[in-house]
């Protein structure tokens, strides 16, 4: 997913804008309940997210594997970019009927 692209690129060159973000997430509470509040649903949040992440990269590396014989540059660009991977995929297969990747 192109999300996956922006959070590797942010986490690169942009680390200040992820401090920031952090920094935000850090509570100053003495609430007990609040702050177990505010871990879970950052928990559950980033469970969504890995969940989300997962759903939406592994149908394109798998497609990535297959129709490329494990080139390892389409499994990065299916990583990478696994939404415009699986639609080109698609594009391919159904449209233009190419036999592309007739497994």
């Amino acid at each position: 997913m192109v999300l996956i692209t922006w959070m590797l690129f942010t986490k690169l060159f942009y680390p200040h804008q992820i401090n920031e973000f952090k920094k935000k997430l850090i509570s100053n509470s003495n609430n007990k309940k609040e702050y177990n509040n505010l871990v879970l649903l950052n928990v559950l949040w980033f469970c969504i997210i890995c969940v989300f992440l997962l759903l939406n990269v592994v149908p394109a590396i798998l497609i990535a594997n297959e129709c490329s014989n494990g080139n390892i540059l389409h499994l990065i660009l299916g990583f990478l970019f696994s939404d415009i991977y699986i639609f080109h995929y698609a594009l391919r297969k159904f449209v233009y009927r190419d036999n592309y990747c007739s497994v």
